[in-house]
């Protein structure tokens, strides 16, 4: 609680019981002696029996001029704007001010007549009235407690002007104080912005000399390093100076040599202008000699031109003189060696080919006996229409083949077939290597591996395109069919596993096999598709000689109908694809000790042996021995119409390069040799068939 809070709290307190603590004005109390006879003091005398005042100076001095104020001079009224000054604050109503002498004379007592004193106004001295002395001491006395409770109201409003004084006096001490307190907060402020000051000054400082110490570090550290460069340059300026020296011997050297070297220039500039003459003449010669070659080259491609139109020409009609002999044709072909001929570190069998230019002879060298029963190397020399070394490509085979594709179109039934002991390269001449996809079937000139059936089939379609404009119309189906241990099997079938019984037909020079899907082809992609499936199910098994062994002869048929509506012709004619099955010894394939592999080896063989004998008795049929066992075997009875005549046929025989397998190459040359001999006929155009 602040002082001005306790002096209120305490004011009723000292109003009530010191009143005669308060001090009174002098003049009041000089106009209470008179009034009351008693003699009055003078200033001097007042202020001097006074003592000092209770109250502080700056307070009586307010005081004085509040009673200055309320009081009239000599006459003891009191205005109205005075009595209005003098209400407090509070609301309290203050008493009339004592009339003062300001003259510090003794207040005279003025008569006035009873009931003239103004209204609000007192008396200060005595009233006297006419009557009897002792009406006016009652009167007298009255009017001295009258003063006195003016003076007690008085100096209650004057405790009230003390007390509202101190609380002013108290709020100035506090606000004194609160800005103080303020000036101290922001003289602590400045002083800690000093320090503060002086902190950043001192890291200013010490930042300075830390920067002013790296400096010198660093101009010790340029210095060095300026002095160490000043030394190299000191160097390479000792070393310039005599490389410019070393440089001003050889210029003097160079001189001497400029000076040969131009006598040297002279000397060759006249020898330039002979050479150029030389030059000229040699250049016209050249050119001379140049149109010489010209003219020789033209000669030499229009011989070469010559030359293989020619060779086109005889192989026409070497062609033509096989087709009128009615001789099956035999083409041979070795394969090259592979990745398992290679792991097996079998030795290569040593095979010749004498005649490379007509390419149509292979030479062996095998062990053979003399006829004192001695061994002895022997060479074995065979002729066919046509052989292929290893290095032949399947396009080159395939072009060698493509008159017979084309005679399909024609309306000739046409057979090929591949015969040849296992891993000879029969399968993948037929259909080309296992690495051939169906996205480059369509078009086989892509892949160099492909066969000759992807070529002979697009060959069909682009050729039957081309007689498009000729009036020509083509259909085409075709068949898969296996013959597995003398049973046929469809390849084409919906199951897997065919278990019909299939039987042979032979009607009008045609051959059918009853209950076999025949699917018609619209497309090459169509074929390859049916082939893919068909190589599927085909059975192979392991051997001795291949690791994936085909046990069974697989037939591929493509038939052919032609209409042409311009010249109302028509053909009807089929293209077979046959591959063999391997044709190794029993001994040399390991089935002995499979029952199932050992029948399949037995029904191959005598497949194989029923083939022997039909060419063999088609052979003899020409000399007028006229039975053919073509019922022999499965084999023989489906191609009856591809080896009696009917037909243009073509063996593709296998030979395999190894040294081990020698001896089945020369049964199979053997057997080549035989069939190429054979003659069955010239091979007569179908026309008109019925469709079935």
């Amino acid at each position: 609680m602040s002082s001005s809070d306790s002096t209120m709290a305490e004011q009723p307190a000292r109003s009530s019981s010191s009143l005669s603590n308060i001090p009174v004005p002098q003049a009041a109390r000089r106009e209470a002696k008179a009034s009351s006879g008693l003699p009055t003091r003078t200033a001097a005398s007042n202020g001097a029996s006074s003592g000092p005042s209770r109250l502080p100076a700056k307070s009586a001095s307010k005081a004085n001029v509040v009673l200055r104020a309320t009081v009239a001079s000599g006459s003891g009224s009191v205005s109205g704007s005075s009595r209005a000054s003098t209400k407090p604050t509070g609301g309290l109503t203050l008493p009339r001010a004592p009339m003062v002498n300001r003259t510090n004379r003794p207040v005279a007592v003025g008569r006035v007549p009873s009931g003239m004193l103004p209204k609000g106004k007192v008396a200060v001295g005595p009233i006297r009235s006419a009557g009897s002395p002792g009406r006016g001491r009652i009167s007298q006395d009255s009017n001295d407690s009258g003063r006195m409770e003016a003076i007690e109201s008085r100096m209650t409003s004057m405790q009230d002007l003390f007390d509202m004084e101190r609380r002013r006096t108290d709020d100035m001490m506090a606000r004194a104080m609160k800005e103080r307190e303020m000036q101290e907060e922001k003289v602590r402020q400045l002083e800690e912005d000093l320090l503060e000051q002086r902190r950043l000054a001192t890291r200013r400082k010490e930042e300075a000399t830390r920067r002013k110490s790296i400096a010198e570090d660093e101009l010790q550290v340029i210095t060095s390093k300026h002095n160490r460069e000043k030394r190299m340059l000191e160097e390479e300026l000792e070393q310039e100076r005599s490389t410019v020296s070393a440089l001003k011997a050889t210029l003097a050297q160079q001189s001497t040599a400029h000076l040969t070297m131009e006598s040297q220039h002279a000397a060759l500039r006249t020898q330039i202008g002979s050479q150029k003459d030389e030059i000229q003449g040699l250049q016209g010669r050249i050119q001379e000699l140049e149109a010489a070659n010209r003219l020789l080259q033209n000669t030499s491609l229009h011989l070469e031109s010559e030359l293989r139109e020619a060779e086109s020409l005889r192989r026409k009609l070497h062609n033509e003189v096989q087709e009128l002999r009615g001789n099956i044709r035999v083409f041979a072909r070795v394969r090259p060696s592979v990745k398992n001929d290679a792991n097996n570190s079998t030795s290569l069998a040593s095979i010749r080919f004498p005649n490379e230019r007509e390419a149509n002879q292979i030479e062996l060298l095998a062990m053979g006996e003399s006829a004192t029963g001695t061994a002895t190397m022997r060479n074995h020399l065979f002729t066919f229409d046509r052989v292929f070394q290893p290095h032949t490509s399947q396009a080159d085979v395939f072009e060698e083949v493509a008159h017979l594709t084309q005679s399909v179109l024609d309306g000739y039934n046409t057979c090929i077939f591949a015969y040849g002991q296992t891993g000879s390269g029969k399968t993948h001449t037929l259909e080309g290597g296992t690495e051939l996809s169906l996205s480059t079937a369509s078009d086989p000139s892509s892949d160099p591996h492909a066969g000759l059936i992807p070529r002979a089939v697009q060959m069909l379609w682009k050729t039957a395109e081309d007689l498009h404009d000729k009036g020509w119309r083509y259909d085409f189906e075709g068949q898969m069919l296996e013959i597995y241990n003398e049973g046929i099997n469809d390849l084409l079938g919906k199951a897997e596993v065919d278990t019909a019984k299939h039987e042979i037909k032979h009607e009008k020079g045609r051959t059918i096999v009853t209950d076999t899907v025949v699917v018609p082809l619209d497309s090459p992609a169509k074929v390859f598709q049916l082939l893919a499936k068909a190589k599927s199910r085909r059975q192979t098994a392991s051997t001795l000689m291949n690791e994936r062994s085909s046990r069974s002869h697989s037939v591929f048929i493509v038939r052919v109908r032609g209409q042409n509506a311009t010249t109302l012709e028509s053909c009807d004619a089929v293209l077979s694809l046959v591959d063999l099955a391997g044709s190794e010894r029993l001994s040399n394939s390991g089935s002995g000790s499979d029952p199932a592999r050992l029948k399949e080896a037995q029904c191959i063989n005598k497949s194989l042996s029923s083939l022997a004998d039909v060419i063999a008795a088609l052979g003899n049929s020409k000399q007028g021995q006229g039975h053919v066992p073509y019922r022999n075997s499965t084999l023989t009875w489906l191609l009856k119409n591809s080896l009696g005549g009917n037909s243009k046929t073509l063996m593709l025989l296998a030979l395999s390069p190894m040294a081990e397998h020698l001896n089945e190459s020369l049964c199979s040359l053997r057997f080549a040799s035989k069939v190429n001999s054979t003659v069955i006929g010239t091979a007569k155009k179908v026309k008109g068939a019925s469709s079935d």
